[in-house]
């Protein structure tokens, strides 16, 4: 487990699929996300897949009274970057929750698998994450029909988000 002020992150379980299917399939919440089927089978085993592989990380972000508010994913690990994704999280989640979060999936990404950028993409509709990103130091690098192609050092993120967390 990763502890924050705010959050805690842990390695999915099994349990957890019920809670990744209600964001996933949450309409407005999946919008801007590939189409996940409402099946729990099918969400149980891709979790249980995932438990065999040592390629890329699946979190649940707790509250700290661990009660499930989020999912995050680090993937695509290569030599120097990795890519994040499946930034989901609760309605009610606070912005300190939310920002902690994603300091923390990030902060494991720079400084556990010893990193120095990463790379991601986001929907071009989706433009309050697209704005987050982009206060946070991401840079677009490129784009497809439907995403814009981000990238941000650790050196920019980490400038960016002590506007945000203090003490780091």
């Amino acid at each position: 487990m990763i502890s924050g002020e705010y959050v805690n992150l842990r390695d999915v379980e099994i349990e957890d699929a019920e809670f990744i299917l209600s964001l996933r399939c949450d309409e407005k919440k999946g919008k801007y996300l590939h189409k996940t089927e409402n099946n729990i089978e099918k969400q149980q085993n891709y979790i249980k897949k995932y438990k065999t592989l040592d390629s890329e990380y699946f979190f649940i972000i707790e509250n700290k009274k661990h009660e499930a508010i989020g999912t995050y994913r680090i993937y695509d690990i290569q030599k120097d970057s990795f890519c994040i994704g499946s930034w989901l999280m609760v309605n009610d989640a606070d912005t300190n929750e939310v920002i902690e979060g994603d300091y923390l999936v990030r902060k494991f990404g720079f400084d556990t698998l010893k990193t120095d950028k990463l790379h991601f993409d986001v929907r071009k509709e989706n433009k309050k994450v697209i704005r987050y990103h982009k206060m946070m130091g991401a840079k677009v690098v490129g784009e497809t029909d439907l995403d814009y192609l981000f990238e941000c050092t650790k050196e920019d993120y980490l400038n960016n988000i002590r506007k945000y967390i203090g003490g780091i």
